[in-house]
């Protein structure tokens, strides 16, 4: 196998997103850097750049220079990031719609009605990340961009999940998130962020056992941090 795209190092880290994604990888397996350069067919340096990107993840935990494994990968690795990127999403969803900037909100209109007529998962994968990525430009400085921009790999890579099996569900969601910023309602528009990335958390662990990736589920019911106490009064 051999990576074509550009960022090297970005593809490095999907293949073992995947590969962590359909089971072949399991919790406390090694990778071993020589190997996963020889089977892509790529030098040492971006796998070792891809492993960093997987470590910032949580997926990867690095033991010395040429040997990493594969961290604690489970259900609660899943939902953990879709609630950490939830509240930075309330975040900027809360000052987006505390600025009711026309252009913006003109903008999201075009990207929801676009969402409502798409039903290719990749199309809307598309244009979802195109929502956000507004939201995220028009609501989030320098510093907190930089911190979304972290979350380029198990996120995305997991809500896939969602957008193929429970597409109907993840238009409504970002429809939601969209009403609330259109209309400027602060804590509407907060919440819808958060409820839509726990819908996606949940569809994603929902495939991820039916895949067999991970043990059937518990009796345990989920638990969500309240963050509303959080993101109360952050609206400016």
């Amino acid at each position: 196998m051999t990576l074509e795209r550009a960022n090297t190092s970005e593809a490095v880290a999907a293949h073992i997103l995947q590969q962590l994604f359909t089971g072949r990888l399991r919790s406390g397996q090694r990778l071993d850097l020589d190997e996963i350069a020889a089977e892509l067919g790529v030098s040492r340096v971006p796998v070792r750049e891809g492993l960093i990107q997987l470590e910032r993840d949580g997926l990867v935990e690095r033991a010395h220079y040429r040997r990493a494994f594969v961290a604690e990968f489970d259900d609660s690795t899943v939902r953990e990031a879709f609630e950490l990127y939830g509240m930075l999403s309330a975040l900027t969803n809360r000052r987006v719609a505390a600025r009711r900037d026309p252009a913006v909100a003109e903008a999201l209109g075009k990207l929801d009605e676009a969402l409502a007529g798409c039903d290719d998962p990749g199309e809307f994968e598309a244009l979802a990340r195109e929502f956000r990525r507004v939201v995220n430009v028009a609501g989030a400085g320098n510093h907190l961009r930089a911190l979304l921009r972290t979350f380029s790999g198990l996120v995305p890579a997991a809500a896939r999940f969602s957008i193929d099996d429970a597409l109907p569900d993840e238009r409504a969601a970002l429809h939601a998130e969209y009403v609330a910023l259109r209309d400027g309602d602060v804590a509407a528009a907060g919440a819808a962020a958060l409820a839509h990335l726990r819908l996606t958390a949940d569809n994603a662990v929902r495939a991820l056992r039916r895949r067999g990736v991970f043990p059937p589920s518990g009796t345990r019911t989920p638990e969500w941090t309240d963050v509303a106490r959080v993101l109360e009064g952050d609206g400016a």
